[in-house]
């Protein structure tokens, strides 16, 4: 039993260290906008917590999302807008900007860098006119992981993006006049917790043998 408790002690440290896994197939599907959201999983970021303008940076690092960022300084600024057509109050977006007379902007290119990759992500997009958005998928090395998706156009939609494996780290979504809610994930379990997930069998069934001996 000595040999099992070893085994399982190794394969934690392994998965604990980052074990190479290989990418998945990545598949896409429609759910149902909030506020009647489907499918639900993992952890939700709704981008409720904070009044309308607040811009975001690392604010849900806590909960596994390590950074939101719009990369091309398009729009006005990169904030919470109100009043969301999802889940209420707020949505995510550049705003909108005079250009000499024309209202411009909710336009750019929105990235989502987890802190832990997933398998299975959620994202809301309202895209109620201008061109087609676009959202693209890619792994911990910056590896785009399928060709990007074009999103159904629509006023609400709900996108769902799922792997085989524990690789999604990143989506970036670009186009013109959108904003994007409710942003679901599942990431991979801790290091931590797989160690000790991997110590716990051990020794469940180190403690069975003596009981049984």
């Amino acid at each position: 039993m000595k040999k099992l408790i070893i085994i399982c002690v190794a394969a934690g440290l392994m998965f604990a260290v980052g074990t190479p896994v290989a990418n998945g197939s990545i598949s896409y599907g429609t759910g149902t906008p909030s506020p009647s959201l489907s499918p639900t999983f993992g952890t939700l970021v709704n981008f409720d917590v904070k009044a309308p303008g607040t811009v975001l940076w690392n604010d849900y690092d806590s909960v596994g999302v390590a950074s939101i960022t719009e990369t091309t300084g398009a729009g006005a600024l990169f904030a919470r807008y109100s009043v969301s057509p999802q889940s209420q109050p707020n949505y995510v977006g550049t705003g909108s900007h005079d250009n000499g007379g024309v209202v411009m902007g909710w336009d750019g290119t929105i990235q989502i860098d987890l802190a832990l990759p997933a398998s299975k992500v959620g994202i809301g997009i309202m895209n109620s006119r201008g061109g087609t958005e676009l959202l693209s998928v890619y792994d911990s090395t910056g590896s785009l992981l399928e060709s990007p998706h074009t999103v159904a156009s629509g006023l609400n939609v709900y996108v769902v993006i799922t792997s085989d494996a524990y690789d999604i780290s990143r989506l970036v979504i670009t186009g013109d006049f959108f904003a994007i809610d409710d942003l679901q994930f599942n990431a991979i379990p801790a290091p931590g917790a797989i160690l000790l997930g991997s110590i716990g069998v051990g020794l469940v069934g180190w403690l069975r043998r003596r009981r049984t001996i």
